[in-house]
């Protein structure tokens, strides 16, 4: 489940650079740094598929297991989702290093690209398991036993379920951390 997520805001994270580089490309947004017309839109184009790729892994994935963890406490899933984010968050890292280096001497957002992966490694060591798991853990509890859902639960023949809010939430603080990071960087 944090593998797809942490594809998820990667490839978003991607796409949307390879979207500001394709305006840029085209002049729409001007920048204070140059570049060729062909390594503008070769950047723009290479980010882009990146990004597809690792929303197209991620949609492939089956993201709602998780509900398959009916034997575990709200502890065990918030600690297991915290050891798989500091997991990624390694992975991605070991990514970075292999990526950075191959595209040293290539454009400008093709290195932004590698400092994306960079960051979504370093939110997914850091601020997942302080802020990411606990929030996720709080919303599953508060969908099993809170008051807010009890219209949904008395449903007839549970003909309707409480929304699951953790994986969304777990999306955005990821990104939100992803995107800070790369912006300070």
């Amino acid at each position: 489940m944090m593998l797809d997520i942490g594809l998820m805001v990667l490839g978003s994270v991607l796409v949307g650079l390879s979207a500001a580089v394709l305006l840029v490309g085209l002049g729409v947004v001007e920048t204070s740094r140059e570049l060729s017309t062909g390594g503008t839109f070769a950047s723009g184009v290479a980010l882009a598929v990146s990004g597809l790729l690792c929303l197209g892994i991620a949609s492939e994935s089956p993201l709602g297991r998780g509900g398959r963890l009916a034997g575990f406490g709200l502890w065990d899933v918030g600690v297991g989702l915290a050891a798989c984010a500091l997991l990624i968050g390694l992975a991605a890292m070991a990514i970075y290093w292999l990526v950075a280096g191959l595209v040293e001497g290539l454009p400008r957002p093709l290195s932004q690209g590698a400092e994306a992966i960079r960051a979504v490694g370093v939110s997914a060591m850091t601020v997942m398991p302080l802020v990411g798991a606990p929030l996720s853990v709080l919303f599953s509890g508060l969908r099993g036993d809170s008051p807010w859902f009890a219209v949904v639960k008395r449903a007839p023949a549970g003909s309707r379920r409480a929304p699951r809010v953790d994986l969304p939430a777990l999306f955005a603080v990821w990104a939100a951390a992803a995107m800070t990071l790369l912006a300070i960087s």
